[in-house]
């Protein structure tokens, strides 16, 4: 039997959402369960649904992906987030790993995405 991990989707970008969403409905292992456009409304969408992971920006309007993040991590230090931007210089891939990262996708290159959500999940 397949394992269906759950996934909640944070980025100001109805259209990434949207994008990142019929990816992952193209496997059969996720299943994204809520959505957001800002890290103010992740963290009760996180605390009502507790997904398996968070894909999350950095650029958001209230809550940026740093502050969520950090928040994230320590009201659930078991968040598993992959955070998700075209802002990928090594100094800020670096930083979210530091706040508890567990991987960083670059927008708009997905092809690695299934893989990288494995990584963290099934190994």
């Amino acid at each position: 039997m397949i394992s269906i991990y759950t996934v909640v989707l944070v980025d100001d970008s109805w259209f990434i959402r949207q994008w990142l969403k019929q990816i992952l409905e193209q496997t059969d292992r996720y299943q994204v369960i809520a959505e957001s456009s800002n890290g103010r409304e992740a963290l009760p969408i996180y605390k009502k649904h507790h997904p398996d992971i968070v894909i999350m920006d950095l650029i958001m309007d209230d809550l940026d992906g740093f502050q969520t993040l950090s928040l994230m991590k320590r009201l659930f230090p078991d968040a598993k987030v992959i955070m998700c931007s075209s802002l990928a210089q090594p100094h800020i891939i670096q930083r979210c790993l530091d706040l508890g990262a567990k991987d960083f996708i670059e927008k708009p290159y997905f092809e690695d995405l299934t893989r990288k959500l494995d990584k963290v999940l099934i190994d």
